[in-house]
């Protein structure tokens, strides 16, 4: 079960990370949503302590996609019906 849930873990970062550092418009989108589902699947594992600060750093995580993503619509015309 460890194992799983270190994969869960580092899947969620990684899929961050390279959203933070893709510079195609297009598929920085892309790479946010991603990113955003597996944050969003790993807060709903029902998981009951997050290990090293784990909860907030899912917390920041979602809060920076989210900035990321209106910064990225705004640069480039797109409309979010999110927003």
């Amino acid at each position: 079960m460890s194992d799983i849930n270190n994969a869960a873990h580092s899947e969620w970062r990684q899929l961050c990370q390279a959203a933070l550092f893709e510079t195609n418009p297009v598929k920085l989108l892309e790479r946010i949503t991603l990113a955003r589902h597996a944050v969003l699947d790993r807060i709903e594992d029902g998981y009951s302590k997050p290990k090293n600060g784990e909860q907030a750093a899912l917390r920041e995580a979602l809060s920076t996609l989210d900035s990321l993503r209106r910064i990225t619509e705004r640069q480039n015309g797109y409309q979010s019906k999110a927003s």
